[in-house]
């Protein structure tokens, strides 16, 4: 009976210590359902990331910085940079547009450019319409004030 006794003791305290030295164990195995190895991994869908990349690059290097590079370097090797003239004092004054540096600015001014004039023009323009809306801020201030100064309100006669 003595050998039942340490038989059981031995046994409480193997089920005491057997899920401390069982779990980890049971935790490193892959749930494969011990076949092959992962041959489909499960990971996010790359297909729209894919799509921009590829669009971004079509757009970006295919039709936009490298033909514009091959342009540019063309455009400065032929012809290279623009030389200043005397005003003619006949025939027509010269565009804005052919007082640039190189023929690329020369043509990104004619054609995307503003001139001097027209700039100044604009900028009249801005100053005379912010003027005109100062001064209906300081009608409308005057008359808030003499309304609060008179105890009066705005409105409409009526007899």
């Amino acid at each position: 009976m003595a050998s039942l006794g340490t038989k059981s003791a031995i046994m409480g305290a193997l089920s005491k210590v057997a899920p401390v030295l069982l779990r980890p164990a049971l935790r490193q195995l892959p749930f494969v359902r011990f076949s092959h190895a992962h041959l489909f991994r499960k990971r996010p869908g790359q297909l729209i990331v894919n799509r921009i990349k590829d669009l971004s690059h079509f757009y970006m290097i295919g039709i936009g910085f490298l033909p514009w590079l091959a342009v540019v370097t063309y455009a400065h090797i032929v012809y290279g940079p623009c030389e200043l003239t005397d005003i003619p004092k006949e025939g027509p004054a010269p565009h804005y547009w052919q007082y640039e540096r190189t023929p690329v600015r020369q043509w990104w001014a004619k054609w995307f450019g503003v001139s001097d004039m027209e700039h100044h023009e604009r900028n009249l323009a801005y100053y005379e319409k912010q003027g005109i809306v100062s001064r209906w801020r300081q009608v409308e201030d005057r008359v808030k004030h003499l309304e609060g100064e008179r105890l009066d309100y705005k409105g409409w006669l009526s007899d």
